[in-house]
């Protein structure tokens, strides 16, 4: 695809639907951004979980990246009751942006455990795509739920769009970087029951013997070439989202 049909296409994708400050929020809101440190960052059913030596612009750009197309993918397809067309579309227009994928997976299972949580869910699922890695997963996974839930205002961001007490989607998407300087990552969108906790699927704990999960899980790279590109483009897509806000925001009198 040329660069002037990616750019093209950029430009359709719809208005963010979200607040005046679009942009995702660290788990540690005070800490500034360190390279060599694991970290995460957090929008409305999503988490983002950075392995240390990503460097901040690769984190920014899987940041705007999901946050602009999870938007527009939302507004053509009910993301619980469509959602391997929800995640089509998702993983196509990040396609679009530069994003290369490796290796996929779709499919409904059935996980026969009680107690699960969903920190647990998301190593399940993605075991199969990051191997050796999935305990370190497991030990950033629960460290960043509990980060979000002990701070109201990120529970809020990510909360923004779930529904509580019934089903549930959530995307927590382990972030590395490659020897080429790449970001990659795991996306990892589930839906599940989570009517047993009426403060949604933070809190969730299932207390059955078995829990049947949608899952979507591809591991995909960014191709900066490409990006570099349609960089600003992407940035001006969530500027736009910030105008309108603010345009809303009473004036002085």
């Amino acid at each position: 695809m040329h660069i002037e049909q990616r750019l093209e296409f950029l430009d359709s994708l719809p208005t963010l639907e979200v607040p005046a400050t679009p942009s995702m929020q660290p788990f540690s809101v005070h800490t500034p951004i360190d390279p060599n440190k694991e970290s995460g960052t957090v929008g409305p059913e999503m988490m983002n979980i950075y392995m240390a030596g990503v460097s901040e612009q690769n984190r920014k750009d899987v940041d705007n990246c999901k946050l602009l197309v999870q938007n527009a993918a939302t507004q053509r397809y009910d993301p619980i009751k469509e959602l391997h067309q929800w995640y089509k579309y998702y993983i196509d227009t990040l396609a679009t942006l530069g994003w290369v994928t490796q290796a996929s997976q779709v499919k409904d299972q059935t996980i026969k455990r009680s107690g699960l949580t969903m920190d647990i869910v998301a190593a399940y699922v993605l075991q199969g795509l990051v191997g050796a890695n999935a305990p370190k997963l497991l030990e950033l996974a629960s460290k960043a739920v509990d980060g979000v839930k002990n701070n109201q205002g990120l529970i809020d961001i990510y909360n923004r769009k779930a529904n509580i007490g019934s089903d549930a989607k959530f995307d927590m998407s382990p972030v590395w970087q490659t020897k080429e300087g790449s970001p990659m990552m795991v996306l990892n969108c589930n839906t599940l029951n989570v009517r047993e906790s009426s403060r949604g699927v933070l809190f969730w704990k299932s207390t059955s013997q078995e829990t049947r999960i949608k899952t979507a899980a591809q591991a995909v790279y960014l191709n900066l070439g490409v990006y570099d590109q349609v960089r600003d483009g992407v940035l001006r897509k969530l500027g736009q989202a910030a105008k309108s806000a603010l345009d809303d925001i009473p004036g002085f009198q």
